[in-house]
């Protein structure tokens, strides 16, 4: 079956929202898209400790049936952003998953020396629709995400990061 691209970024986006429940986290889904595509949180409910707070990052979805890495600029004045990208949704079972932010995937861009990515028409948009085996290596050795439990830690939402110490509390 030929897919479009907004049926490539809805099954990304429920693969992915998928793997996030399965990490024990929520997601929210803003109504205007303004380069936040969901919103990952923890409420600090499930712990119902003394001190638990409220966590959230926001992420930017890039889905492919195949692979692709893609970087805006745009997504520079989001420090907390972190760019999901999805592999292979064609079959949801062969689904990878990459997290990186935007400063990452700039630091990635360099490593690569801009080689086989094209910059389209507007200054500041890097694509690529065959990664080399140079970058899918370093892809997956630092930015990859192989099982939800992995997916807190991206975001920075460990379970030690959710208790608010007695200072910030009052």
């Amino acid at each position: 079956m030929k897919m479009d691209s907004q049926l490539i970024g809805i099954i990304g986006k429920h693969i992915l929202i998928a793997n996030l429940i399965a990490a024990d986290l929520e997601v929210a889904e803003p109504i205007r898209d303004h380069g936040v595509d969901l919103i990952v949180y923890r409420d600090g409910k499930k712990e119902c400790e003394k001190g638990s707070r409220f966590e959230a990052c926001p992420i930017q979805l890039k889905t492919s049936t195949d692979e692709a890495f893609e970087v805006y600029r745009k997504y520079e004045c989001f420090p907390q952003l972190r760019i999901v990208y999805v592999w292979n949704v064609r079959n949801p079972k062969d689904a990878e998953f990459y997290c990186l932010t935007y400063l990452e995937a700039i630091s990635v861009l360099k490593a690569m020396k801009g080689a086989q990515f094209s910059i389209l028409e507007e200054k500041g948009h890097w694509v690529t629709t065959k990664p080399s085996k140079a970058l899918k290596k370093i892809l997956k050795k630092d930015f990859q995400v192989k099982v939800p439990k992995d997916w807190p830690n991206k975001f920075g939402m460990t379970k030690s990061s959710m208790t608010v110490s007695e200072t910030e509390a009052s």
